[in-house]
């Protein structure tokens, strides 16, 4: 324990300039930041021998220092994190929103289950705060269910203060999702799901196309592309030149697998579609000209998976990608126009049973076409369909053209027309869109009485016929107040609003409209202003990449990225805890 006494003083030393968040939350940095690094220097602070002897300082000035000896197993550092509840006192009997997400490390094969509550704090700005992380979940929803409720149990959040849910669970089977969201809207039924903002749609779509083997088989090679790029700068170098001899201006074309990992998914298969050549010429190059074993053995490998079914793939994840780009690129804005959000999303769906129904010839000329220019082997549509070498003693009547006409295109564009089905339900599309009707911008152009009597009515316990009377004329009186006080011009955002509702006290002068406005804000569909939970995911997402997934190095991770709490916890308090 007296290691997080140290620990605590590192990481006051170590903290960068500059980077703390008007939150007094710790803005996370890229993985070679210097936020990085003094989390990884915690961890192995952390994680060294057992039995030290340390000096360490009182708080009492008085006080010589104290030497504490170790046990030979520590205890873990979340002990400490019970301080935390200070902070969440202010949440507790004002309504919050949850967001889970599960993050899955491929090359460890391990998981970690992570919770933030949102809530407005004390500076009515909207907060997304760290409550736990949890290695390797159980893959069942009541399990998922059984580690939140435990979560929220001892931050002392109720339940029935919980107003919104919202999962990230890229991957998880449907019945999962359905069981967790389920389960605990059984338990608080005033509490609503929406798409977090927090999740990259195309991230989602894009685990949810691994359904398909050889999609994922796709993303697999895009990823090992992706590592070349990073790890092998002859590769890069020799891309480029290839390209740039074709008189074409990279500008910052190439993607690492830090961009493609977050999102960027769309624009790497563009590039690779795009400068599929001079890749291919590169990847030999690699693999018989640089002295490395293993990056030449990953272009070989690299190579042996450029078949047909991988051009089928990328052209066809590519196009369906295409699709719904705008709506993912909408929902990753900082101000987030539901209404704009809710008419992209239609026209999605619509362009994708437009793609599967009609679009089978143009796709199968588009495929034909580059396998032309690209020499790449294929198949006779008309022959039997010959699964992979593995399993041709399975007995198949089906033809070329059926498999990849029915088992792959179809199949994917349903695979993606059934997550966005999943993501944005007809209640939690309608829920966003009301919430919008309070947006302050233009002027409150989106404002509509009616639809935000019908939100309110969402909420029967906060709004009662009384109450909702009472919203009514308060709305009225809003919007001519409001649109008549320059103090409220040249705002964008839901959060812009409540700020300046509580610095010009028309929170107190409209409470009910305020109330109806702090629900929307807890909605995880709103955009965070201070502590966000994206940049938090990334920083996890990297670091289990490295250390072990394990529930020590969890907590280590929660008590970094919660440090403006932790420096709260007196180094008296740690020693009162030996």
């Amino acid at each position: 324990m007296a290691l997080l006494v140290e620990a605590k003083r590192q990481l006051k030393d170590m903290e960068p300039s500059g980077s703390r968040n008007q939150d007094g939350g710790a803005r996370i940095h890229s993985d070679k930041s210097s936020g990085s690094y003094a989390a990884h220097a915690l961890t192995e602070e952390l994680q060294q021998g057992p039995s030290r002897k340390r000096k360490v300082k009182s708080s009492d000035a008085d006080a010589d220092d104290v030497v504490v000896e170790e046990p030979q197993e520590s205890p873990s550092p979340k002990k400490v994190d019970i301080d935390r509840a200070v902070d969440l006192m202010r949440i507790q009997g004002d309504f919050y929103g949850i967001y889970v997400d599960v993050i899955y490390i491929p090359s460890k094969f391990m998981s970690c289950m992570v919770l933030f509550a949102r809530y407005i704090n004390g500076k009515v700005d909207v907060v997304e705060r760290l409550l736990g992380i949890v290695p390797e979940p159980s893959a069942h929803g009541s399990s998922l269910k059984v580690a939140v409720g435990s979560m929220l149990s001892e931050a002392g959040l109720s339940l029935s203060k919980l107003r919104g849910q919202g999962y990230g669970l890229f991957g998880y089977r449907d019945e999962i999702f359905t069981e967790l969201k389920t389960s605990i809207t059984n338990k608080n039924a005033l509490e609503y799901y929406v798409h977090p903002c927090v999740c990259q749609l195309h991230s989602s779509l894009v685990c949810s196309s691994h359904g398909q083997f050889d999609v994922y088989q796709l993303f697999q090679t895009v990823d090992a592309l992706s590592n070349l790029i990073q790890d092998c700068p002859q590769f890069t170098e020799k891309v480029c030149a290839l390209i740039q001899e074709g008189g074409v201006n990279l500008d910052n074309d190439i993607k690492k697998p830090g961009e493609t990992r977050w999102g960027s998914y769309y624009e790497a298969l563009v590039n690779f579609a795009t400068y599929f050549d001079p890749i291919c010429e590169a990847l030999f190059f690699v693999r018989d000209v640089v002295k490395n074993n293993d990056q030449s053995y990953l272009a070989y490998k690299v190579l042996e998976g450029l078949s047909y079914d991988f051009a089928f793939g990328l052209l066809l994840m590519q196009d369906v990608l295409s699709i719904t780009n705008e709506l993912s690129l909408a929902l990753d804005g900082k101000y987030v126009d539901a209404g704009n959000c809710t008419a992209l999303l239609h026209e999605a769906k619509r362009q994708l049973q437009v793609m599967r129904d009609e679009g089978w010839t143009r796709f199968l000329n588009k495929i034909g076409m580059f396998c032309s220019d690209n020499e790449i082997p294929m198949p006779n549509m008309g022959e039997k369909f010959d699964p992979r070498p593995r399993l041709r003693d399975e007995a198949t009547t089906m033809t070329n053209l059926e498999h990849y006409h029915v088992d792959f295109f179809e199949k994917v564009i349903n695979i993606h027309l059934n997550e966005l089905d999943r993501r944005f339900s007809e209640q939690s599309s309608a829920l966003f869109l009301l919430s919008s009707c309070l947006s302050p911008r233009n002027s409150f152009q989106a404002f509509d009485k009616e639809k935000l009597i019908g939100y309110a009515r969402l909420y029967p316990s906060e709004f009662s016929d009384t109450a909702i009377a009472a919203l009514d004329l308060q709305l009225a009186a809003f919007i001519m107040d409001v649109r008549s006080d320059a103090r409220f011009r040249e705002m964008n955002a839901l959060s812009d609003l409540s700020v300046k509702m509580v610095e010009t006290g028309k929170n107190t002068a409209y409470p009910q409209v305020y109330l109806l406005l702090k629900l929307a804000l807890i909605l995880p569909a709103t955009p965070a202003t201070a502590k966000t939970a994206s940049s938090a995911l990334k920083f996890i997402d990297s670091t289990m990449m490295k250390e072990p997934c394990n529930q020590w190095i969890s907590d280590c991770l929660l008590l970094f990225l919660e440090r403006d709490i932790f420096e709260r916890v007196t180094n008296d308090a740690v020693i009162a805890l030996l």
